[in-house]
């Protein structure tokens, strides 16, 4: 859904992909306005999908702060609880 950079995922395609295996959808973005947010937490809900948050931070010289957008606490443990592999680093 980053619509500033034309990069936008039809909203059909949520439910093919929650279908195969998509866990969670990052709405927590400095790219999403309000209504997108509101937009992509509406389409997790109605799919049962959990909503994450991204920084998008790629070292210093980003303008965008590490952490600047987070995801809920019950959204990283509901992750933790459905990830298969490699048990996570925890800080």
């Amino acid at each position: 859904m980053a619509a500033k950079r034309g990069l936008l995922v039809p909203d059909g395609a949520y439910a093919v992909l929650a279908e195969a295996g998509l866990g969670g959808i990052e709405a927590n973005h400095v790219d999403h306005e309000p209504p997108a947010r509101q937009k992509i937490r509406a389409i997790a809900a109605e799919l049962g999908l959990f909503v994450t948050g991204s920084s998008d931070f790629h070292g210093a010289n980003k303008t965008i702060a590490l952490g600047a957008e987070t995801t809920e606490p019950s959204a990283y443990e509901r992750l933790l609880s459905e990830a298969s592999g490699v048990e996570p680093v925890r800080g």
